[in-house]
């Protein structure tokens, strides 16, 4: 019976049906066996151990069936302690974060400074071809005011020599008349 009750125990276990498993039993808190073994009969490499010398382990109590006692203490130290492993190898393969940081700062600034004088680059290339386009606008505007001025001049002339040509043709053509 006492079989089956373990049997019953140990898969509920297994199933998670119970909340926790109890801890192992020390000699001394181990029901005896039917063969009574004394320290002398026991292997030299297996030690016994009393309750005072292992580790302050809370046991199952089956007659009230409740779980031990959680030491948060013990539980916070070991999860610190494997926070911090894994903090140091992130941080070893990654490296220093502050100087990480610090690097990409300083090529964020440099990208700004580079970008900055970038930019008045362009704005002085740009000024630079706006008074080129000045310039040549200017010129062009000069160039247009002289032929403006030829143009007129030409008028005056033309009507005069337009005139005379007509009247040495028609001289020309008296002179033919008068030789023949």
């Amino acid at each position: 019976m006492a079989i089956k009750k373990e049997y019953a125990e140990i898969k509920a276990g297994v199933e998670g049906l119970v909340g926790d498993a109890p801890a192992p039993l020390t000699l001394e808190e181990a029901p005896e066996s039917p063969s009574t073994t004394t320290e002398e009969s026991a292997p030299p490499e297996m030690t016994v151990t009393t309750q005072q010398e292992t580790p302050a382990m809370p046991s199952y109590d089956e007659e009230t069936n409740t779980a031990p006692a959680i030491d948060t203490e013990r539980i916070h130290a070991i999860i610190e302690a494997t926070v911090n492993e894994k903090w140091d190898v992130m941080i070893s393969k990654i490296g220093d974060l502050t100087a990480w940081k610090e690097r990409t700062d300083m090529n964020i600034l440099a990208l700004k400074q580079e970008l900055i004088r970038t930019n008045e680059r362009f704005t002085n290339l740009q000024n630079a071809v706006l008074g080129r386009v000045k310039t040549y606008d200017a010129g062009i505007q000069d160039i247009h005011t002289e032929m403006k001025a030829l143009e007129r001049v030409f008028e005056r002339i033309v009507d005069p020599l337009v005139t005379n040509i007509k009247e040495l043709n028609r001289i020309t053509q008296e002179l033919k008349g008068i030789k023949r």
